[in-house]
């Protein structure tokens, strides 16, 4: 059973026959793949150089949190057979979610720029004498149309690839590093005092923002329906999660182990070539390929995840909008954005602000978190729709949230 398990409603009783197969799990692979990326591994680098492992709490908090929204939306989804965009439609004022659409129009905009701009780095780190807007550039348009032509099956199967080759890699160069010279613990500690900023950061990046509602349209394109499979997708998050946790503590571990000097929080997503170049120092340059490897790898399948599951949203968002039956679907709109993602992408490399780009969206998209737990806690308590209910630890996991990212705020400012 999941960590979460006493958020059954009422109803639900655990038997044989609500364990998920291995075949089974998909979704959470691509939510897994699409949120395990560069900022996640700018984040966790950044965490483990300067606060060792003071701020793993912070991440065990993002995790868990990120498990309870994305379980809560697909709850809804398998209980009342909408989407969380469609309960917003439904419940919320009109301003609520134009107010969302807005919101989302700019953070697709910085996602797909960060994530590119962090894709290229690697190839264009091997062949300088290529620019990196060219690496980038071929990095989204080889997205865009993978995205296009690949139907779910086939884009799972590449992204069970790309989950293997980056956590493959991550794992590897942190054992070779224990191997080579042994951990050194006495570099855990924090060598700087607490950062608000990159509190909020870490809990607000790790395992995805907005992506996480994708999980939804990719359950609806497993074949998912019904309260019946809620067992399924609870078992499907927490590997889902547990992969999470495992790459990012995996990340700061790594950054305790190497001698830094400086400032580094200024470096952006080319932090991790910086982590590449130190590592190499440790233990040669198989263990400097290894990890650019899979920082190539982390950074790729985020922007392949968020092209594929993205342009669901707004597909569902554009219907609703017009008051037409619900979207979600890969029609027209479905490819406008993916063509729309691509296209900001490589606006932002012809601007040539990269750099400051993985740090903005993850604090933008943290932003996004107290309207879709305030929603989760207004829709999932209502009386009306059993089904749905939150138990009383979500509720307790959500509202802790709230209070907490009321604090970072307070504190930021």
């Amino acid at each position: 059973m999941d960590p979460l398990s006493t958020i059954h409603h009422p109803d639900y009783r655990y038997n044989a026959h609500h364990l998920v197969k291995l075949s089974d799990i998909g979704p959470g692979l691509l939510l897994a793949a699409t949120g395990i990326g560069v900022g996640d591994m700018v984040s966790s680098t950044i965490a483990g150089a300067e606060y060792g492992l003071t701020l793993v709490w912070a991440l065990a908090a993002g995790v868990v949190l990120k498990f309870a929204i994305t379980e809560g939306a697909a709850r809804w989804q398998l209980g009342t057979g909408t989407t969380l965009i469609q309960g917003w439609r439904d419940h919320l004022p009109r301003a609520a979610v134009l107010a969302f659409f807005v919101y989302f129009i700019v953070w697709s905009y910085f996602v797909t720029s960060a994530l590119v701009a962090a894709s290229a780095l690697v190839p264009a780190a091997i062949v300088p004498s290529v620019p990196l807007p060219v690496w980038g550039v071929i990095h989204a348009v080889g997205a865009f149309t993978m995205v296009w032509f690949g139907r779910y099956e086939r884009f799972l199967a590449i992204i069970k690839w790309f989950i293997g080759l980056k956590f493959g890699a991550i794992i590897a160069s942190a054992l070779l590093i224990v191997l080579w010279s042994g951990a050194d613990w006495s570099r855990a500690g924090a060598r700087s005092p607490f950062s608000t900023a990159y509190t909020l950061s870490l809990i607000g990046g790790v395992g995805g923002t907005v992506t996480l509602l994708s999980y939804g349209y990719w359950m609806r394109e497993a074949g998912w329906s019904g309260s019946e499979r809620l067992a399924s997708a609870r078992s499907d998050l927490t590997v889902s999660f547990s992969l999470v946790f495992i790459f990012c503590i995996s990340m700061i571990f790594l950054a305790t182990q190497i001698d830094w000097s400086g400032q580094i929080l200024d470096e952006g997503p080319r932090l991790c070539l910086l982590l590449a170049d130190r590592i190499g120092q440790e233990i040669g340059p198989v263990g400097r390929g290894v990890f650019l490897l899979g920082f190539w790898g982390a950074a790729f399948s985020s922007v392949l995840g968020v092209y594929h599951g993205v342009p669901f949203l707004f597909d569902d968002m554009l219907h609703l909008w017009r008051r037409q039956p619900a979207g979600g679907q890969r029609g027209t709109p479905y490819r406008f954005w993916g063509a729309y993602l691509a296209l900001a992408a490589i606006s932002a490399l012809v601007i040539r602000r990269p750099v400051w780009l993985v740090f903005a969206y993850t604090v933008v998209g943290s932003m996004f978190f107290p309207f879709v737990i305030s929603t989760l806690l207004w829709l999932n308590n209502r009386q009306n729709v059993r089904a749905t209910r939150n138990g009383l630890l979500v509720n307790v996991v959500l509202s802790a949230a709230l209070v907490l990212y009321a604090f970072l705020a307070v504190e930021a400012f």
